[in-house]
């Protein structure tokens, strides 16, 4: 690629993260459904077409909005067609760190420390994400990713699992893998932080406290 082509990428990066980001906020604030795409495109600065061009349709910006928020907004760039989630998973720039730690407990809080500010990111988004669920393509979008979350979790604890200390007596991944899914979700997240005006800080230190208990050894 010519020093010409990586400076025109590298500005639709930056300005596919602007339009991204700015569907993130709209979404929060309005919802799926009172959001609309020039409000989206008049937040981002840009023409509407340009909107159309990039993402095609406003589902599209709700999937990119929720991936943003998981891997980072400064991190995202356009997914790959149908990705396997071992595709994804590295987009974590802990992920490699998390592969790596000595311990089950080690890793567990490097997968800890850091999912708990992607449901910081993402916990507002729930509402959207359930508000949207009568658009077929939206409902889609909630489809797709539960799928893949279920995914990840499902492979965090796998490793986890393998690890020295691995999970509590008498737990396997399968059964580790829906408390997980149950007490490490966006939509519980978001009913503590909203629902009972908990801090931060004080959610996750009862996550943190609820999951070490319930998924690894003492």
């Amino acid at each position: 690629m010519s020093m010409a082509s990586s400076t025109r990428a590298d500005r639709a990066l930056v300005t596919r993260r602007r339009m991204v980001r700015a569907a993130y906020d709209l979404f929060c604030d309005n919802g799926y459904l009172g959001t609309t795409i020039s409000a989206i495109a008049k937040e981002a600065g840009v023409a509407v077409p340009t909107i159309y061009y990039t993402f095609g349709t406003k589902a599209v910006l709700l999937s990119e909005a929720l991936g943003a928020a998981i891997v980072g907004f400064d991190r995202w760039r356009p997914p790959p067609a149908d990705p396997q989630i071992d595709e994804l998973l590295p987009w974590n720039h802990w992920w490699e760190e998390f592969e790596s730690s000595p311990t089950s407990d080690a890793a567990f809080d490097t997968f800890f420390s850091h999912g708990v500010g992607i449901l910081e990111r993402a916990a507002p988004l729930v509402a959207t994400l359930h508000g949207a669920s009568g658009d077929p393509e939206a409902a889609e979008v909630l489809r797709t990713s539960e799928e893949r979350r279920l995914g990840a979790y499902r492979e965090s604890v796998r490793i986890i699992a393998a690890k020295p200390g691995g999970l509590r007596p008498g737990l396997t991944v399968a059964k580790a893998t829906d408390i997980l899914l149950v007490l490490f979700s966006a939509e519980l997240y978001q009913s503590v932080r909203t629902g009972r005006g908990w801090s931060a800080e004080r959610t996750e230190s009862f996550l943190y406290q609820l999951l070490t208990t319930q998924l690894l050894a003492a």
